[in-house]
C-alpha cells in the first residue's frame, strides 16, 4: 500500500498556516537563481507571500501555537521516557522563537519598504506583465553576477526565516498530536463530529485504488467523501466501502 497523506484545516489559523508553508515550500525550491528558469517562479512566490502576510497578522497565530507547544513540552519533560536533551533543545527553540515573533513588525512591512521590490510587485499581478520592456531594472538584475542575486535573494529569505521556522515548529506540533486510526467509509461516505480543539483532519488512503478524498465541515461536524475521476478528470461518487486511516489534529 503506497499511502498519502490528505490535509483538511478546520479553521482560518491553520488554514492561513498551511497557505505560508506551501509559499514557503515554494521559496525554498526556486531560491537557487543559478537557473534563469527559477527567478520568475521564485519572485511570484515571494509576492504570493508578501500579500498573505499583508492581509493576515500572522503573529498572532503563531504565538498561540508556540505557547500550546511550550505548556505540552513542559508536560512532557515530567515523563520519565521522554528524552530529556532532546526536549530541552526544542523547548528553548520555541521560547526563543516566541520572543522573535513577540518583537517583529509586520514582516512584510520590510519587503514592501524595498525599492527593487516595489518596482516589480505590481507588474507580477499581471498576467505576461514581467516582460523585459515592462522591468528594465528586473532585466538588469537577471543579468547580474550569480553572487549579487543570491545575495539579494538572502537577504529577502532572512527576513522571512523567523516565521517560517515558528511555522515549521506549529504546524509539526498540531500534526503530531495525534495518532492515525482505521475507519470505514460505506458507500464512499464518512461523517464524524469533534470538539473545538480539532484544527486539522489528516486523512491517509492509497491512491492506486482508484479514489481521493474531499472533505467538508467545522470545528463541531466534517464529513468526508471519497470520489473517483471520470473521463474528464471530475469527481463521480463511490458506492464502495472504502478503508483509511485518520486524525484528528
Amino acid at each position: 500500500m503506497n499511502s498519502v497523506v490528505y490535509e483538511h484545516p478546520l479553521n482560518e489559523k491553520v488554514r492561513l498556516l498551511m497557505r505560508l508553508e506551501l509559499l514557503f515550500t515554494q521559496l525554498s525550491t526556486h531560491q537557487d537563481v543559478s537557473d534563469q528558469i527559477h527567478i520568475q517562479p521564485f519572485f511570484n512566490s515571494l509576492f504570493g507571500t508578501i500579500e498573505v502576510l499583508e492581509r493576515n497578522d500572522i503573529r498572532g497565530t503563531l504565538t498561540y501555537y508556540l505557547d500550546l507547544l511550550e505548556k505540552s513540552m513542559l508536560r512532557w519533560s515530567a515523563h520519565p521516557e521522554i528524552h530529556n536533551e532532546s526536549l530541552q533543545k526544542n523547548l528553548k527553540e520555541t521560547i526563543n522563537l516566541q520572543s522573535q515573533i513577540s518583537k517583529m513588525s509586520k514582516a512584510c512591512q520590510v519587503l514592501k519598504e524595498d525599492k527593487f521590490l516595489a518596482s516589480l510587485r505590481q507588474r507580477f499581478g499581471i498576467a505576461g506583465g514581467t516582460c523585459d520592456f515592462d522591468l528594465p531594472q528586473f532585466h538588469y538584475w537577471r543579468l547580474k553576477p550569480i553572487e549579487q542575486r543570491q545575495e539579494d535573494i538572502k537577504k529577502w529569505l532572512q527576513v522571512l526565516a523567523p516565521l517560517e521556522q515558528a511555522l515549521n515548529f506549529s504546524l509539526l506540533f498540531i500534526r503530531e498530536s495525534a495518532e492515525f486510526s482505521v475507519q470505514q467509509a460505506p458507500n464512499g461516505f464518512y461523517q464524524d463530529s469533534c470538539s473545538d480543539n480539532i484544527s486539522l483532519l489528516r486523512v491517509k488512503y492509497d491512491p492506486e485504488l482508484g479514489y481521493f478524498p474531499t472533505v467538508s465541515g467545522s470545528t463541531r461536524r466534517f464529513a468526508i467523501s471519497f470520489m473517483r475521476p471520470d473521463k474528464s478528470s471530475v469527481k463521480t461518487s463511490v458506492n464502495d466501502t472504502i478503508t483509511f486511516e485518520l486524525a484528528n489534529c
